[in-house]
């Protein structure tokens, strides 16, 4: 197809090693995002980059950043500081950025850094050296703050869905960790690298505070309403409230059959836990949401992905930018209040 032949590696600046790696992950080409960008990131440019969710956004900055590092030769240095930074919103979304980064790179240490786990292995990752850390705002304010984590040889940033950054509260968490890192109209300031399914306005313009004027603009949805994949298929079922859990069931069953993997998303907690516990729903089903511990909701994702049971019953911290694949159906049960971009690698998938 043109898109293979455009996305052919043999195309960019990927070593074989690496070329391995992804073809080890079933990826065969480069998509289009990272087809748009991948130059860019590579040769060091401010990108501001726009695409659907699903489209492979993390690869976009994984792959050139990772040859970057791997060509400039591996540095060992017993509690280095890292080069690359990336900040995601959410725990789940850092600990899926840090694997697809993990899947590519070779000799390079990695590091994930989130609220809800323990310090003492992130002190340790510290005192060993990281060449690419990952993580939430809140936890790398606290290593900062605490004076353990040192960001001032940072080469590159990476704002990973900084809308849903800023619109979490975090605007101000992340300027803080930016400036250690910036100075004033500097030339040795990091490369900055601005990844998002939705960039409002708003969004540009705090970007700009850390981005060079000559920053590329890829921008692959344009003025279009709809940031999901456009392989998702969508139908809207109306139905009283007290009905809700029945309906849910026989939809499962129609659309998902027995074996078929289902999310449900649920406006509250208390509706997540009531419907993963209710008997209209025959497939085995367990609950994803704030209240439940950090290290259960990382076995209840793996669980999930792995095919231990087939329905996720989840509030909105499991919306945002997870790469669940092979997902055949996903459920509203009301209106979201925010918007809740659902991704599918695979095209023949049915998403509700």
């Amino acid at each position: 197809t043109p898109e293979q032949r455009e996305g052919a590696f043999s195309n960019f600046r990927i070593s074989q090693v690496t070329i391995d790696r992804l073809k080890a992950r079933g990826v065969s080409y480069l998509f289009d995002i990272q087809v748009k960008t991948f130059d860019s990131v590579y040769d060091g440019g401010d990108v501001i980059a726009q695409a659907r969710t699903g489209t492979g956004k993390t690869f976009s900055f994984a792959i050139p950043l990772v040859e970057k590092l791997q060509k400039d030769g591996a540095d060992k240095t017993r509690g280095r500081a890292p080069k690359v930074l990336v900040l995601a919103p959410t725990r789940e979304l850092a600990i899926q950025v840090a694997k697809d980064f993990k899947d590519v790179a070779k000799r390079v240490a990695i590091a994930c850094f989130y609220g809800g786990s323990s310090y003492n292995p992130q002190i340790d990752a510290i005192r060993n050296g990281i060449d690419i850390l990952v993580g939430t705002p809140g936890r790398i304010k606290d290593h900062l703050q605490n004076h353990k984590l040192d960001l001032s040889k940072l080469k590159h940033v990476v704002l990973d869905e900084v809308d849903q950054m800023l619109d979490m509260g975090f605007a101000e968490q992340v300027e803080e960790i930016l400036a250690t890192s910036y100075k004033k109209d500097s030339d040795s300031n990091p490369q900055t690298l601005l990844f998002s399914a939705t960039c409002p306005d708003w969004v540009y313009e705090v970007a700009k505070k850390y981005m060079r004027p000559d920053c590329k603009h890829v921008d692959l949805i344009g003025k279009k309403m709809q940031k999901a994949a456009t392989t998702v298929e969508h139908l809207a079922i109306a139905c009283h409230w007290s009905q809700r859990a029945a309906v849910i069931g026989d939809v499962i069953q129609v659309y998902s059959g027995s074996h078929g993997r289902t999310i449900i998303f649920c406006e509250t907690k208390k509706e997540a836990n009531e419907l993963a516990m209710n008997s209209s729903i025959k497939q085995s089903s367990q609950s994803l949401h704030g209240d439940i511990p950090q290290k259960q909701r990382e076995l209840t994702l793996k669980g999930f992905r792995n095919g231990a049971f087939e329905v996720l019953v989840a509030t909105n911290v499991a919306a945002r930018g997870l790469d669940i694949p092979e997902v055949d159906l996903v459920v509203q049960c009301s209106p979201p209040k925010v918007c809740i971009l659902i991704q599918t690698p695979v095209p023949s998938d049915n998403i509700h």
